[in-house]
């Protein structure tokens, strides 16, 4: 992989193994290489919507080349920002929709930014499903993007005082697909969180709940049922407020955690040790069911996966990602993995094992 001016990494050549930690102090540079990864296979940063920003300062732009050997295809992928354009190449050819690389490439992220988004508001963990149902589904991908421009033109008409119902049946039709598709999602999940949780810690931890705005079903005609329902019921409201109030926009993703046999919302009453290990399970998950969905291993990118965990859960949770391609950031070297490459980052540069 070449990385030219991305951030702190002025110009980088790195050849990479099945297993590659990075390690080094604090502002050195080691997520900026998660993050370059991550944009050459997404077309976007996990850390920020101001792309400008990741252009290295004082220069005009940024270049990332990666070859990847992908279900024995040999790819070159290509990704340039400047003042001026984005440009994303795959074989040299240009993609002009980057946003469906979401579903081309599997890639799961472990992020302090994904932790903290989930102590935000219902958007970020509605983003964060949504990414995740995205990478299995491109239907799914391609259904969200016109449920959005179909609600965005509904809320425009409904704050202009006109008729919205020429907007409803799209929105049913999609809401109640994107409703059904989470809904199975979330389920498959939960018996997922149960058998990582009882893998890593010998007992229940996690428990999700998927809070929905439409009353739910068992099918998707019932949930269409009850979406136009529900839409009756607050077409006064609506009305006055000037927008749509229920749909999968609206909806909510809650973490429980469990302790003797009470669950507490993980994101209000959790310690930091906690929230880190009940991301991790929710992340795990989600790498088992994408494995098994796809057929294929995903890529996982990891910065400081480990801190908070003792030893003994740190080896529990290496077993769980020991067979797939991994990029992992810590402060310092790791011992029970010192058999891996290593790399010091340190002002941007990298050495390996060093």
């Amino acid at each position: 992989m070449r990385v030219v001016n991305f951030r702190n990494l002025k110009n980088l050549n790195l050849n990479f193994f099945d297993v590659n930690i990075f390690y080094g102090e604090n502002a050195q540079g080691k997520t900026n290489i998660l993050e370059s990864i991550y944009f050459l296979f997404s077309g976007k940063s996990f850390r920020t919507k101001n792309e400008r920003e990741i252009i290295r300062w004082g220069e005009e732009s940024f270049y990332l080349r990666g070859d990847v050997n992908w279900q024995n295809q040999n790819l070159v992928l290509e990704s340039a920002l400047s003042e001026l354009e984005k440009k994303i190449k795959i074989n040299q050819k240009n993609l002009k929709r980057y946003r469906d690389m979401v579903f081309l490439f599997p890639i799961i992220l472990f992020s302090q930014e994904e932790i903290e988004n989930f102590k935000k508001g219902p958007s970020q963990r509605r983003y964060l499903l949504n990414r995740f149902i995205s990478t299995l589904s491109y239907k799914y991908h391609k259904a969200l993007s016109e449920y959005y421009k179909t609600l965005y033109q509904r809320n425009l008409t409904l704050k202009s005082g006109r008729d919205v119902s020429v907007w409803n049946s799209t929105l049913i039709k999609l809401g109640s697909y994107i409703l059904f598709q989470r809904l199975s999602i979330v389920e498959e999940i939960k018996s997922k969180v149960m058998e990582v949780s009882n893998k890593l810690l010998e007992k229940n931890f996690l428990e999700i709940e998927y809070i929905s705005t439409v009353p739910l079903g068992d099918s998707e005609e019932e949930i269409a049922k009850n979406f136009e329902v529900m839409l009756k019921e607050k077409e006064a409201e609506e009305k006055k407020k000037g927008y749509t109030l229920v749909g999968p926009h609206r909806d909510d993703i809650v973490l429980r955690i469990i302790r003797d046999d009470i669950q507490y919302d993980l994101r209000k009453y959790g310690s930091a040790g906690e929230k880190k290990l009940g991301y991790i399970i929710w992340k795990l998950a989600q790498v088992e069911i994408l494995s098994e969905k796809r057929k294929e291993k995903p890529i996982l990118l990891i910065d400081d996966l480990f801190g908070d965990l003792d030893e003994y859960k740190q080896k529990r949770v290496w077993d769980g990602i020991k067979d797939f391609q991994l990029f992992l950031t810590t402060p310092i070297k790791i011992e029970f993995l010192r058999d891996f490459p290593h790399f010091l980052v340190k002002n941007g540069e990298v050495t390996l094992n060093a």
